[in-house]
């Protein structure tokens, strides 16, 4: 597969379960990968190994919640690349509180990281895409489906389906935007979060048992559905969420 040769893709996340997924099909792909993440020292070894597979995938250290960081960012993508053709805007954190026990802190650290990341990301990388590209953005079901302590994630990511949903209408016709909802997933990120709790493996199987499939999704298939979302096989979608929940009920 060849259609991403010549392409610039970057990704926020980089180095979460589906971001890495993702720089190995983009890059596997002939895309020229920039992986944006906090974790340095674990960002710069994955990126000599995907140099040594001879797959082009640069790491960037960055707090996507700064418009300062951003705007260096893409500074350094026009100087480096010149141009941008897919954004995946991948960087979340879980967070489940009730209402009542949720901190200011708190409420304002989901929504910067979920959603408003997303905005600024938006703002740098557009005007490198020369009025042509996709821009993907990570909600989750949780956005249509909430439950009981999920007001703040729920909220940053009903937050990224509207913000999709705009900027698709605002950047058309040659800047496609889509957003993906998918439900559980077996990745790093739950397990991180649920990490010493006592009940963490029936938590998960409870998520599971949740879809009609009676399974998890995998990192792999999250980050495959970004790769169909930005290639040419998907030219017809924009301004839409593609849900990819294993048919939660």
């Amino acid at each position: 597969m060849d259609e991403y040769k010549d392409k610039v893709v970057v990704i926020t996340g980089g180095m979460g379960s589906v971001g890495l997924e993702a720089c190995e099909l983009f890059a596997s792909a002939g895309a020229t990968v920039i992986a944006i993440d906090l974790a340095e020292d674990e960002g710069g070894k994955l990126a000599k190994d995907f140099k040594d597979r001879s797959l082009n995938v640069e790491f960037r250290v960055l707090d996507v919640t700064s418009s300062v960081g951003i705007a260096g960012l893409s500074d350094y993508i026009k100087r480096t690349h010149g141009h941008v053709d897919v954004l995946i805007n991948n960087a979340g954190i879980l967070s489940f509180s009730p209402i009542m026990a949720t901190s200011v802190l708190e409420w304002d650290r989901v929504q910067d990281i979920n959603c408003k990341s997303a905005f600024l990301m938006i703002r740098a990388i557009v005007p490198l895409m020369d009025g042509a590209g996709v821009i993907v953005n990570m909600s989750s079901v949780a956005a249509t489906n909430p439950t009981i302590g999920s007001a703040a994630y729920s909220i940053s990511k009903a937050g990224m389906i509207v913000l999709t949903q705009v900027a698709a209408l605002e950047l058309g016709p040659g800047i496609r935007v889509v957003a993906i909802s998918p439900g559980g997933l077996d990745t790093q990120m739950p397990k991180k979060y649920l990490a010493g709790h006592p009940e963490k493996d029936a938590i998960m199987e409870g998520m599971a048992n949740r879809t009609i499939l009676k399974r998890l999704g995998t990192a792999r298939e999250a980050a495959a559905m970004t790769f169909f979302i930005a290639s040419d096989a998907a030219s017809y979608m924009t301004g839409t969420t593609v849900n990819m929940d294993g048919g939660t009920i």
